[in-house]
């Protein structure tokens, strides 16, 4: 999976491309009598990019460390992404999602690797397929490609998926069940990493790829880094809490509660005789991993800024 940095750095690129402007040149009026001659600088070639590929779209498959698609080509022209998402792809576009467009042949590639202009990343491809990102001595794993089978030509088309990455966008949200609370997590591709915001676009926690728990930029009464939501199998999630202080312990109700998700997404506490107390619904579910991942990261958040005790307070009758 791609992290989000590679959507800031594709972003980066284009301000960088859009934003340089030529300036007009006083007309060079050659050395004095007394001053030598200097030499005139050298200026870098310009990257020439990735010329645009030959042939029919070639059948390629891309997931992550999980084995679940980020991106597939080869049924026409037509772009595969996670969790129902669709475009179409060219030899020298992308579209994914909203609509979005954008060029890919400005990709360069060298051999097996795969970077943007003036940027310091870059994107390997091993012969077994394996994907890896690469930035300074840090080296991360982004799945394996399928497909390319050591054909140059094929290889060359991936570069389309590397620029397509950055246009997958998930939102998912969780609302309390009057309506009144609203959380969005947004994110790319396999949504390790993740950004949560309100309904009006303010911050309220990201994680980076490598982070082992959320920023929260909102603080709550009580002590954040000792809330822990985790995923268990199916649509069971776990809120783990270390109740050391009155504070967590007016805020949560037990050292460790059950999450079911139900049918139709709402979100319900599950006590110890596996009676079931609805206190939120998610909006914009698909059945897929990334979205998984959003669920987990969603009700941390939630939470994490309120506690499940204010959660409850405002909760339907338990079933």
């Amino acid at each position: 999976m791609l992290a989000a940095m590679i959507r800031i750095v594709l972003l980066a690129c284009l301000a960088v491309a859009s934003g340089c402007k030529s300036k007009t040149k006083a007309p060079d009026q050659g050395p004095t009598a007394n001053e030598p001659a200097k030499p005139k600088p050298v200026e870098p070639a310009k990257p020439a990019g990735t010329p645009p590929p030959t042939g029919e779209v070639p059948v390629l498959r891309w997931t992550d460390s999980d084995g679940e698609l980020l991106l597939a080509s080869g049924v026409g022209n037509k772009l595969e992404g996670p969790c129902g998402l669709s475009g179409t792809i060219s030899t020298t576009e992308v579209e994914l999602g909203s609509g979005t467009k954008q060029t890919w042949t400005q990709i360069e590639r060298t051999g097996n690797k795969f970077s943007l202009p003036r940027l310091d990343w870059v994107i390997e491809v091993s012969p077994e397929g394996t994907v890896t990102h690469k930035r300074g001595g840090t080296e991360t794993q982004l799945g394996v490609v399928k497909g390319i089978d050591g054909d140059d030509k094929k290889l060359a088309w991936f570069g389309a998926l590397v620029i397509a990455a950055p246009l997958i966008q998930h939102k998912v949200g969780i609302e309390s069940l009057d309506g009144k609370a609203k959380l969005y997590v947004q994110g790319a591709a396999d949504l390790r990493a993740w950004d949560v915001r309100s309904e009006t676009g303010e911050r309220i926690a990201h994680k980076l790829r490598d982070d082992p728990r959320p920023v929260f930029a909102t603080k709550a009464p009580f002590d954040q880094s000792k809330v822990t939501v985790s995923r268990d199998a199916g649509k069971t999630y776990f809120v783990d809490v270390q109740r050391d202080d009155d504070a967590l312990k007016a805020a949560f109700t037990g050292d460790r509660s059950t999450v079911i998700e139900q049918d139709g997404g709402v979100l319900a506490l599950q006590d110890d005789k596996k009676k079931l107390k609805p206190f939120a619904r998610l909006t914009g579910r698909a059945a897929c991993r990334a979205h998984d991942h959003a669920v987990t990261a969603l009700l941390w958040v939630y939470l994490g800024t309120d506690g499940l005790t204010k959660r409850l307070a405002t909760a339907g009758p338990t079933k």
